[in-house]
């Protein structure tokens, strides 16, 4: 119950800054909301879209500005993920079960399958976060990842912009749904990559055999 009243009160939070501060707001918290704090990024931005419908914002400098702002967070969050992941995990590895092969075998894995998800990933609650900052612990070359996310980022803010926008007054319902679907989506979408790494893996191993 207590969390419940607090992502609450961050939603109330959320709104009034948008509302009274527009795109510094909108800005500010996709790029925080990016690196992982429990901000509700498509919440936010449908909440501009509503907003738009009204005339408080603009449609133009709305995308730019969340997209901007989505931008920053996933490319901080890969630097992060750049300097501190493997110091990080050589401290980790021994509680997680995890060494120096292993890891090694998870990133190879990932240049090699994981791109296709850099874009996708954008959609999925949680799911982007992992992927922004495992992208730069194994080293994604950075120009390649400023593309991909540079492209998911526009995607991502023009379909719940454009979501608050059409949905008018019902936009927090319809969002909150939405939500929920994709929150459920990248538990899925972690199950599938698990088994697709445990399944090339043991391939890779036998082949070597």
């Amino acid at each position: 119950m207590e969390r419940t009243i607090n992502l609450r009160g961050i939603e109330q939070y959320v709104i009034y800054a948008i509302y009274h501060h527009s795109y510094l707001a909108l800005f500010s918290f996709l790029s925080l909301g990016m690196l992982g704090l429990p901000v509700p990024d498509e919440l936010l931005m449908a909440f501009s879209g509503f907003l738009i419908s009204i005339g408080r914002m603009t449609l133009a400098k709305t995308l730019l500005v969340s997209s901007l702002g989505s931008f920053a967070g996933v490319n901080l969050s890969y630097w992060l993920g750049r300097i501190l992941g493997p110091p990080l995990f050589e401290r980790l590895g021994p509680y997680l079960h995890l060494n120096a092969q292993k890891l090694n075998r998870a990133e190879d894995w990932f240049l090699r399958f994981g791109l296709k998800t850099v874009v996708a990933g954008y959609f999925f609650p949680g799911f982007r976060h992992f992927i922004a900052y495992f992208s730069g612990i194994s080293k994604l070359p950075y120009r390649l990842y400023a593309l991909l996310t540079g492209i998911g980022a526009v995607l991502w803010s023009i379909t719940f912009i454009s979501l608050g926008r059409m949905l008018g007054s019902h936009w927090k319902e319809i969002t909150i749904i939405l939500h929920h679907y994709l929150l459920r989506g990248s538990i899925l979408l972690g199950i599938v990559l698990l088994f697709i790494y445990l399944w090339t893996t043991k391939q890779t191993n036998t082949i070597n055999k």
